[in-house]
């Protein structure tokens, strides 16, 4: 499950499920521009409490294996997963528990690639 909250030339924050009974929001936390390569980018991560990510799992993630949904810009969801992705854009959320780089999604949360 993959739920994209903001895109800009790739997705830059949002919200995935590594297992099923685990999940993250991530944002993009800094960026290093090379010349002719891609872009370096640097993600931070956030575990969801299990009650939150029980919410967004059971909400979304039966819409299919690597689905993109967009429950901000598109309205989709009931009103408690619309809290819960309003709150996780909201909060202070300190530190990230981890930072990563884009092309390490795969090797650290599963399969995801959110670039």
């Amino acid at each position: 499950m993959l739920i994209v909250l903001a895109w800009q030339d790739g997705v830059t924050e949002g919200v995935l499920a590594a297992e099923r009974e685990t999940c993250w929001y991530f944002k993009l936390f800094a960026e290093r521009f090379e010349g002719d390569g891609p872009n370096d980018r640097l993600f931070g991560l956030w575990s969801i409490p299990d009650a939150d990510a029980s919410v967004l799992l059971g909400e979304f993630g039966s819409s299919g294996e690597g689905a993109i949904v967009w429950p901000v810009v598109g309205g989709l969801g009931s009103d408690e997963a619309q809290r819960v992705v309003d709150a996780l854009l909201s909060a202070e959320r300190g530190l990230p528990r981890l930072i990563v780089r884009a092309p390490d999604f795969p090797e650290v949360l599963g399969v995801w690639d959110v670039t």
